[in-house]
């Protein structure tokens, strides 16, 4: 599942929190006390960037002298929690003039407020591309005297954008014929003791998709299961063997 964060914290080296955001009402409000004293003040930050604590796991990462960490209440996908970091990371850079620390936190905390209010919806990771949102969040940073002006890149058409236009699918795409294939791969996982008693048993399946589609159109799939239902009533109709 994805990440279904709690709440999102950042913090100073010393664990004072700059900034903070509750997406859910499933964490109480001490969680980051929590924090500080299991890990920070006991010298764990390098050990796991993955703690349990209460019920409670803490996704942290280290970034120049901040600490963002993601609270979690329910299992969620840590890689999905570490890419939303990452991609958070460099969407402040590209308000901030490309530095993140202290500082920067400090000087654009209403932009950050506003900004983690669109790239996360109830603890669910959303758009984190910084050509949209710059659409939509036109403020700009406050810039660290450090850090160099960025050379203005050209931003997209806002129209193609409402249309269809999306930051991981370029432009151009055309096709001698429009095909989409669809594989659906399923798998039984049993686990068994010695003495034939089931310890755990889950199914797990994907849809793994091969796209050749022209432009962006608009795709309308349907799963036909009467080949299923038919092998099903074949299955029946056998008489057991004995």
């Amino acid at each position: 599942m994805p990440v279904a964060a709690s709440a999102i914290y950042f913090l100073n080296l010393r664990g004072d929190v700059l900034i903070n955001r509750t997406y859910r009402d499933d964490v109480g409000g001490n969680m980051v006390d929590a924090f500080r004293t299991h890990i920070m003040q006991t010298k764990e930050l390098g050990n796991c960037p993955v703690r349990q604590i209460g019920g409670c796991s803490f996704v942290y990462m280290r970034i120049s002298n901040v600490y963002i960490v993601i609270v979690v209440s329910s299992n969620a996908n840590v890689a999905c929690g570490f890419k939303f970091v990452v991609e958070a990371v460099a969407l402040f850079k590209s308000y901030f003039g490309g530095a993140f620390d202290e500082d920067a936190i400090k000087n654009n905390f209403v932009l950050i407020y506003e900004l983690l209010d669109e790239i996360m919806d109830f603890g669910y990771p959303q758009n984190l591309s910084p050509e949209i949102l710059k659409l939509y969040i036109t403020q700009e940073g406050v810039r660290s005297p450090f850090s160099s002006k960025p050379k203005d890149k050209p931003v997209p058409n806002a129209t193609l954008q409402v249309t269809g236009a999306v930051g991981w699918r370029r432009e151009g795409l055309s096709y001698k014929k429009n095909e989409v294939f669809l594989d659906i791969v399923e798998s039984v996982n049993l686990l068994m003791s010695s003495k034939g008693n089931v310890l755990r048993c889950d199914v797990t399946g994907k849809v793994l998709m091969k796209c050749f589609l022209s432009g962006m159109p608009d795709l309308k799939l349907g799963l036909n299961d009467k080949l299923g239902l038919e092998k099903e009533s074949e299955m029946k109709s056998r008489p057991a063997k004995r």
